[in-house]
């Protein structure tokens, strides 16, 4: 029977090297790659959103491909390989959860998606890494990165990438790291991805992470929930199963 292999998730904000260093690792070291949910989707649906009810439509189709994510990551661990992901599998939440916090959207879309996430990793269907590793970067280099990416991740977005980031680097590093310590890295991301990726074989070995258990991982995310704010119009939880495509945002149409 093969040795279970390591799920590691590499974290940061937009534009920090996430993806160039899953492709350097998955190159120089043998692991297995996968990539986020948004660039797995064909066609990539649109990152605007003219209200709560169609981010809810973004989000739900975003956790359909995290939990394909998840199971794939979790067959391949179970034969031995090691798997370096581009970010973890609850983006959908903490990115709506920074939104929230920055005014774009009402506490009640939070709400619906934290409702359809706690029913996966009940489940099973979603979980955490093995070992999550956040790239830090400057902003200037980032800009950078976001001026060379193309059309599926539209430098336009930029600005609010970045706001989302500062509340989502929060979560990682206060509430991540706090809760599980043993499973959370920070890497400066200002070398050669070659190098970047002999850096992570030596974190993830001296890590020597285990298997985070469905306690743990309820557990941490009752943590990273935010205070309650003022009662938002009622919103519908989104469903993983057949979210249902909203009227196109005015921008979006031909």
């Amino acid at each position: 029977m093969a040795r279970r292999g390591r799920l590691i998730a590499i974290e940061g904000a937009s534009g920090s090297g996430k993806t160039t260093l899953v492709q350097a690792a998955a190159r120089s070291l043998g692991w297995r790659p996968l990539a986020e949910a948004f660039d797995r989707l064909d066609p990539a649906p649109s990152l605007e959103f003219g209200s709560p009810r169609e981010l809810l439509w973004l989000e739900a189709v975003l956790l359909v491909e995290e939990v394909r994510r998840y199971e794939e990551a979790r067959r391949a661990t179970a034969r031995g390989e090691t798997v370096v992901a581009d970010t973890g599998f609850l983006g959908p939440l903490t990115y709506t959860r920074g939104l929230v916090d920055l005014g774009r959207v009402p506490p009640s879309t939070s709400r619906a998606v934290e409702r359809t996430v706690r029913s996966l990793l009940r489940n099973g269907a979603l979980g955490i890494p093995d070992l999550t590793v956040y790239l830090t970067t400057t902003v200037a280099e980032r800009r950078r990165r976001a001026r060379t990416r193309g059309r599926r991740h539209p430098a336009s977005l930029q600005a609010r990438h970045e706001a989302v980031g500062v509340i989502e680097r929060r979560f990682f590093e206060e509430v991540v790291a706090t809760a599980l310590p043993d499973r959370f890295r920070t890497l400066r991301a200002d070398i050669r991805p070659t190098k970047l990726a002999l850096r992570l074989e030596t974190l993830v070995r001296e890590a020597r992470p285990t298997p985070v258990s469905r306690a743990e991982t309820l557990a941490l995310f009752v943590r990273g929930r935010p205070p309650a704010g003022k009662r938002g119009v009622r919103t519908s939880a989104p469903t993983v199963k057949k979210p249902t495509r909203p009227a196109p945002h005015p921008r979006d149409r031909r």
